[in-house]
């Protein structure tokens, strides 16, 4: 087994007494049916309840439903030591006591809990999770399964198809995410609900053939007509969305997890073949081509575990993780995938074949976890874009110059108003409570475009949002992000609008300046700096103009902007140019970017910028965060380089939002007016 010389720093005495249970656990009852359960030859009944008997399937779950109330890093633990030996066990143990348990503990009724979550933790039952459809990856716009109400029998209607469903072919119950609002966008108008496999109408097309973790069973179903009771609504009615939220950062831990202990056997294997395999009359791993691949894999491998423990500890501490969740996934899987395909390249021949070592095996199970739970594509998106996010509120706060903790609580209510984006409220009539644990309650009213805030208690408003006066100062200077303090449970929501709930963070926008809009001269910590005046001038000739010269000019982006500009480069995207389609994307809206955030740039720099109204024959833009209609975007140019013998400028740029976030950079060469 590999060892930590910080284990005891990374871990907790019980968390390594823990770890010691769980493995031996693991070699007493799963490492003799390893086989079995790669060919589907084994009783899986048995195997959920044989964890249950070990305590394993109900970590997270509280005892009066049959669990044993653990932290989240015993869930990663569990996850690693299985995922050592089967990754297959590991997928089937994961999407039953996980994804399947979870959303039922956060969000189910009491009576749901009782009949569906307790047999869930005895290993009485199996559970899986239903998203997936052929339509329906990492975007949840296109799903076709739809729920509709019958009056008639008092019932959901269920029919639709999912795709890749773990567990689905052997799951006693199953949480389906359907449409049931087609009217608005899907994350507006999807609901979870608790179906039984029991029920009329549901069907398995097939177990799908894998390229690794052949043991688990993953499935094509369908629901015809299947009739759902009312009380198996999981959570409130179009809440879907949230419910499929609320575990993505734990659940990209737990694959983490996974990925260590996919890695953790392979490396093992290899170095003790390393040194037990004699060529040229000396143990491989004395040759440096062997045992530097043994340093990388010992490095890649360290850099999971360590970020794995942060992110998992940030989880049990409810602290916003999306980025630190987000980095452990992706770097353990990939890391998982590169240290198979490492060990088999120092095992050779007898890693390439089945006979001697199941490295083939470990490498295509790898393979799944940089798809599974979110690709790696995703992830790397979801880290740009949360770095841009973080980099936005230190800078607009920076450049603000303000002690914002110096402002009253009473004066930050006040002044949301001054953000109220009227454009985004279109067909909103909303009456939405603020109740503070330690501090009076606040009343928003927004109606007609219109928006009020007092000091004020209602019995019955559209929305209530729950919190404590520093979480909410937080989120209302840009410190935190309101989506994930309610992952973290920060902030709770009572609503039966979900579409209010999901369009309120965009409605509003609120900024230091804003706040110091509001309330006129604020207390500062710096003295504010003078903006720089342009050192140069139209029709200035190469040797009028000096190195360091600068300018700046802006403009606001309009969608006359975006049409013209679609129309000159013919890139119709719906991305740029549909309202409805691009409100189901990330963004939640539409953009400018690409080649229409290129011919901004270009008229900013060619037009708007005194000095610079001459000929640019090469320019290099960098796009790094999205421009949106609305956005006041200010160019800053200066000049870095003269090259007198060909009349040549080269002048760098940097294009900012009007928060300061800097949304692309690059340079400019131009041609000078020549004098004579």
């Amino acid at each position: 087994m590999t060892l930590f010389n910080d284990d005891e720093l990374l871990y907790t005495a019980d968390e390594l007494a823990f770890r010691k249970q769980a493995r031996e656990f693991v070699e007493l009852e799963i490492q003799p049916m390893r086989n079995q359960i790669e060919e589907r030859n084994f009783d899986y009944r048995l195997f959920f309840k044989k964890l249950a008997d070990a305590g394993l399937s109900g970590l997270l779950i509280p005892e009066e439903y049959g669990g044993s109330n653990k932290p989240f890093m015993y869930q990663l633990i569990a996850g690693e030591e299985i995922s050592a030996v089967s990754p297959s066990a590991t997928m089937m143990f994961g999407a039953s006591c996980t994804l399947s348990a979870i959303p039922i503990l956060r969000f189910g009724t009491e009576e749901q809990k009782q009949k569906y979550l307790l047999p869930l933790a005895k290993g009485e039952k199996i559970g899986a999770l239903a998203i997936t459809e052929p339509a329906v990856g990492s975007d949840t716009a296109g799903m076709e399964t739809k729920a509709e109400w019958s009056e008639k029998g008092q019932c959901w209607i269920l029919n639709g198809e999912k795709r890749y469903i773990s567990n689905g072919s052997i799951a006693d119950q199953i949480i389906v995410f359907a449409i049931t609002d087609p009217t608005v966008d899907s994350k507006s108008g999807m609901s979870a609900f608790i179906v039984e496999t029991k029920w009329k109408g549901f069907s398995v097309e097939r177990d799908f053939a894998l390229m690794g973790r052949n043991g688990v069973f993953v499935s094509h179903i369908t629901f015809e007509n299947i009739k759902i009771p009312k009380d198996n609504l999981l959570g409130k009615l179009n809440q879907g969305f949230l419910i499929l939220m609320d575990e993505l950062d734990s659940e990209r831990v737990g694959i983490a997890a996974e990925a260590l202990g996919c890695m953790r056997t392979p490396f093992e294997i290899a170095v003790d073949y390393s040194q037990q395999r004699i060529q040229f009359d000396k143990p491989i791993s004395r040759f440096e081509g062997v045992s530097f691949k043994i340093a990388d894999m010992a490095l890649k491998m360290r850099a999971a575990r360590l970020l794995t423990v942060s992110a998992g500890r940030m989880v049990d501490q409810g602290i916003p993780c999306t980025k630190e969740a987000t980095m452990a996934k992706l770097h353990a899987t990939e890391a998982a995938v590169e240290v198979c395909d490492l060990a088999i390249q120092i095992c050779g021949g007898a890693g390439y074949v089945k006979d001697f070592f199941p490295l083939e095996q470990y490498y295509r199970d790898a393979r799944l976890g940089t798809i599974g739970g979110g690709t790696s594509e995703i992830m790397r998106f979801l880290i740009q874009r949360e770095v841009y996010i973080e980099q936005k509120r230190s800078k607009a706060q920076e450049e603000a110059l303000l002690d914002l903790d110096a402002f009253p609580f009473d004066t930050l209510m006040s002044a949301i108003p001054n953000g109220f984006r009227p454009d985004r409220a279109e067909g909103v009539s909303a009456k939405i409570q603020f109740l503070f644990t330690d501090e009076a309650p606040w009343l928003l009213s927004i109606k007609a475009q219109k928006c009020t805030i007092q000091q004020k208690e209602l019995k019955k408003p559209t929305m209530t949002l729950t919190t404590d006066s520093a979480t909410w100062r937080n989120i209302l200077l840009g410190q935190m992000d309101a989506m994930q303090a309610l992952m973290a449970k920060k902030v709770s929501i009572d609503t039966d609008d979900m579409d209010l709930l999901l369009k309120f963070a965009r409605i509003f926008r609120f900024t230091p300046q804003i706040l110091k809009e509001a309330t006129g001269e604020p207390p500062t910590t710096a003295k504010p700096t003078r903006e720089a005046k342009p050192q140069f001038v139209l029709g200035k000739s190469l040797d009028e103009i000096r190195i360091g010269d600068k300018a700046e000019g802006s403009m606001k982006v309009t969608d006359d902007h975006i049409e013209w500009y679609a129309k000159m480069s013919g890139d119709y995207n719906p991305l740029h140019m549909d309202d409805k389609y691009a409100a189901t994307t990330i963004f939640g809206r539409r953009i400018a970017h690409g080649p229409v955030g290129g011919a901004l740039v270009a008229r900013v720099i060619g037009m708007q910028l005194p000095g610079l109204g001459t000929l640019a024959y090469n320019m290099k833009v960098n796009f790094t965060a999205p421009v949106f209609p609305g956005d006041e975007i200010t160019a800053k140019v200066e000049v870095t380089e003269k090259i007198p013998e060909n009349n040549l400028l080269r002048l760098s740029f940097t294009v900012t939002n009007q928060q300061g976030l800097e949304v692309m950079n690059g340079y400019a060469n131009v041609l000078p007016p020549l004098k004579t």
